[in-house]
């Protein structure tokens, strides 16, 4: 089984998947073998009901998404199954506020660790994802953009000037290609990014819920709009195919709506 997942990955890498989605492809049908001896057309209905009686919808559809991608692999599309619907937010929650970013920053900075400052920095700068920000190359200050290669397509991503001229001494100490690199100067991982957010995080006393890199990510598209209205070149900015996608960070959160119904149903 382990020779028919890595074959499996190595169909995915040519398919030019992204080295998170082919892990995590890997791991759904790691998943289903762990249940089931064989591919077919009943095993794939049942575990489809499976995942979706005992799992999240997002993560039942991931699987099932996988699986099909699998069935494909072996030849066999015919045993494929309907994927799970899953329901798009229509509110924006667990995001960092300002003032818990700016004492993170200050926290950070007090305890002279400038690498996780700058990399929460340019998150929350940027709207790049922990996948993105870990391939950022120091080429990249020098021009202000950094071009990324995505699903076949390409995704710039902009570095703000001023964040440059900040962060030129310390990076200019950074002896590997990449911005952000692990301890042997290679490309970090989005695991290494998230696990250095939570540890501190949690040290500082910010709320768990919001301490991880997506929550940048929708603090930047916040504080974008709010500062320029124009949502289509936020939605390029955030590498959005779909202006829906985007028009959730003009929308105000559960927690949020509840307090402007309060404040505004009298009668």
């Amino acid at each position: 089984m382990e020779n028919r997942l890595e074959e499996f990955k190595t169909y995915l890498f040519d398919k030019e998947r992204s080295i998170n989605t082919v892990d995590s492809y890997a791991r759904s049908v790691g998943v289903y073998f762990k249940r089931y001896d064989e591919v077919n057309k009943r095993n794939m209905m049942e575990f489809k009901q499976w995942q979706i009686e005992q799992w999240k919808p997002r993560t039942a559809a991931i699987r099932c998404i996988s699986m099909n991608v699998y069935c494909d692999f072996i030849g066999h599309p015919e045993y494929k199954v309907k994927n799970v619907k899953v329901h798009n937010r229509t509110t924006l929650e667990n995001v960092i506020t300002m003032e818990e970013y700016q004492y993170f920053l200050e926290c950070l900075k007090a305890d002279g660790n400038d690498k996780l400052y700058y990399m929460i920095k340019f998150m929350a700068a940027t709207g790049c994802r922990a996948s993105e920000l870990v391939r950022l190359e120091k080429k990249s200050l020098k021009t202000g953009e950094q071009a990324l290669w995505k699903k076949g397509k390409v995704r710039k991503i902009l570095i703000p000037c001023n964040l440059i001229s900040e962060s030129k001494y310390y990076f200019a100490e950074v002896e590997s290609r990449y911005l952000f690199p692990n301890r042997y100067g290679e490309q970090m991982t989005t695991r290494g990014v998230s696990q250095q957010m939570k540890k501190y995080g949690r040290r500082y006393g910010i709320r768990d819920e919001v301490l991880h890199p997506h929550s940048f990510r929708h603090l930047f598209a916040i504080q974008f709009l709010e500062k320029n209205k124009n949502i289509a070149l936020l939605a390029d900015i955030m590498g959005h195919e779909n202006m829906n996608t985007t028009a959730i960070y003009l929308r105000l959160s559960a927690e949020e709506q509840k307090k402007q119904i309060d404040n505004t149903v009298n009668w």
